[in-house]
């Protein structure tokens, strides 16, 4: 099993095989300071070289290992360095230096969150469950049942609402025994996401399927039949930002998993999370965090803001 080392450590190895997915939360300024929320989530398939390890990722993980075996290392919050394999849930404080990797084979479902609360949650679980849990077979199909749920509301064209988002994380969080834990009835989500698709949650999930392409106002506001100035005026009072600016966090919030996960060039990592050139994303990453991209993948300061 690798060990960390070093005050900046190589990414990825290798990548996921090409019929993982992944998916990117970019929160309004309200759900960060209400929620707990997902930075980014996924379900992945990879080889016996797969391996991240980071300096840093600020966010908490949660991973469900389904098939295969691995290894999980962390010196951060309740600091471990363990062997992983089917049926384990692991809990890992990113904000430190961190590795996981595969040693075989390997199918996992992860995601990274977090929100106001999330460290004081975390440590709560941690304490109380450690960071590596044994599942039984009836608990892993709970959890591989919340993970889809996720997965399958950041697919939809319809959009989720944050709020109800927050709630779905929060009953993902609650375990072991929080597999009887908060439980939405399908009435209810149905309810709550018919009211946010008529609002602007199929916007929304379309920014979140095209943004590595270049997206106009018209095509956004054409999703929920209004005008462009209708839309932004709607957007803004929703979200507390504009759909410009919501667009410009979510193709940084993708850049900053990529930089810190893998081994893309500055340039395909641009190209790839929607942008024009590579000037135009160094820019815009410096404007929002404060360094280039450069050093944020060197884990050197920085501060993300809208």
């Amino acid at each position: 099993m690798p060990a960390l080392g070093g005050a900046f450590m190589n990414p990825n190895t290798q990548e996921p095989y090409p019929s993982s997915t992944i998916y990117f939360h970019t929160p309004s300024p309200l759900a960060k300071r209400t929620f707990l929320y997902p930075v980014c989530l996924g379900h992945y398939f990879c080889g016996e070289e797969y391996c991240v390890a980071r300096n840093n990722y600020d966010s908490f993980l949660m991973m469900l290992v389904v098939k295969g075996q691995g290894y999980a290392e962390s010196l951060g919050e309740a600091s471990f360095r363990r062997k992983i394999g089917e049926r384990q849930l692991v809990l890992m404080d990113c904000y430190a230096p961190h590795m996981y990797g595969a040693d075989s084979e390997m199918e996992f479902y992860w995601i990274h969150f977090d929100g106001i609360n999330a460290r004081a949650y975390f440590r709560y679980l941690t304490e109380i469950y450690g960071t590596v849990l044994s599942l039984t077979e009836s608990q892993t199909n709970g959890f591989l049942n919340k993970f889809r749920m996720l997965l399958e509301a950041f697919s939809s064209e319809q959009g989720i609402a944050e709020n109800l988002l927050g709630f779905i994380l929060t009953d993902l969080l609650t375990f072991p025994a929080g597999l009887s834990g908060l439980r939405l009835s399908a009435g209810a989500i149905d309810a709550e996401e018919k009211q946010f698709t008529r609002e602007l949650g199929k916007a929304v999930s379309y920014m979140r399927q095209h943004f590595m392409q270049e997206i106009t106002i018209e095509e956004l506001a054409g999703c929920v039949s209004v005008s462009p100035y209708h839309f932004i005026r709607l957007f803004k009072k929703q979200y507390g930002i504009t759909p410009h600016q919501y667009l410009l966090a979510m193709r940084l919030d993708c850049a900053r998993f990529y930089l810190r996960s893998g081994d893309k060039t500055v340039k395909e990592i641009a190209f790839s999370c929607g942008f024009q050139s590579e000037n135009n994303f160094c820019v815009a990453f410096k404007k929002q965090t404060g360094i280039t991209p450069t050093n944020y993948r060197r884990g050197i300061g920085g501060k993300i803001s809208f």
